[in-house]
């Protein structure tokens, strides 16, 4: 399972993308500028931030909490974010070790909940995970 948010080593940024009751959009924005800010000025280690492909994974942790507020504004829609697993495409330059269909099961599954279904959650493949 990836759980990017695990792999965050400051607990007050992990706390802040966490917090579904006071996350807003703007709070999401002022996480990435000073994530950006210490990119640029090589404080990532120093300032809590992940070392391992950074960019990637705060890219993911932030749209999950942005699939979190979404699903707090929309509450007639089920709005979710999904981990396909490591699918063989492209991206991973065909390293992966689910096919495109078996990759597909999560999102599909998640097109088709049913008015009502799970919202605002996090899935790994068909399963609710942790953020």
């Amino acid at each position: 399972m990836h759980h990017f948010m695990q792999r965050i080593p400051g607990e007050h940024i992990r706390k802040e993308l966490s917090d579904v009751e006071t996350l807003t959009e703007e709070r999401v924005k002022v996480v990435i500028r000073r994530f950006l800010h210490d990119l640029k000025e090589n404080a990532l280690e120093g300032n809590g931030w992940p070392l391992t492909v950074p960019a990637y994974g705060m890219s993911k942790v932030t749209l999950n909490a942005y699939t979190r507020i979404l699903a707090k504004k929309f509450t007639n829609m089920c709005i979710n974010c999904v981990h396909p697993g490591y699918v063989k495409t492209d991206i991973n330059w065909n390293t992966g070790t689910m096919s495109v269909e078996e990759g597909a099961r999560g999102p599909v599954m998640l097109a088709l909940l049913p008015d009502g279904g799970p919202t605002g959650c996090y899935f790994d493949s068909t399963e609710v995970a942790e953020f």
